[in-house]
């Protein structure tokens, strides 16, 4: 009996499906809000937002500290004007949440 070679990790990402296709795309979507969010926003501020993501019209931001949360909290109208209307319309509501970032 041959034995089968394993499949590599690298091969499985490439041609994923179902579950691990949807947690890559989340990924992916999540990753590119964080770069719209962090290009709207002032420096320091974009630096410190280290999580974005949208679901529905609310868009919700991880930022490290409750300081910089309340700072990022100002800038909540130019957010939502400033960022591209998604599947279900232009963000109504922007949350900010404080967790520290691991490894900061």
């Amino acid at each position: 009996m041959k034995e089968q070679k394993p499949t590599e990790v690298s091969q499985l990402l490439r041609n994923s499906q179902g579950t691990l296709k949807k947690l890559q795309d989340a990924a992916l979507a999540a990753s590119r809000t964080l770069e719209d969010v962090r290009a709207c926003l002032p420096e320091p501020l974009g630096a410190e937002v280290w999580g974005a993501s949208v679901r529905g019209q609310t868009l919700t931001l991880l930022v490290t500290s409750a300081a910089w949360g309340t700072r990022i909290r100002f800038q909540a109208a130019a957010l939502r004007e400033a960022l591209e209307p998604g599947p279900e319309g232009r963000i109504a509501r922007v949350v900010v949440r404080v967790r520290p970032a691991a490894g900061r």
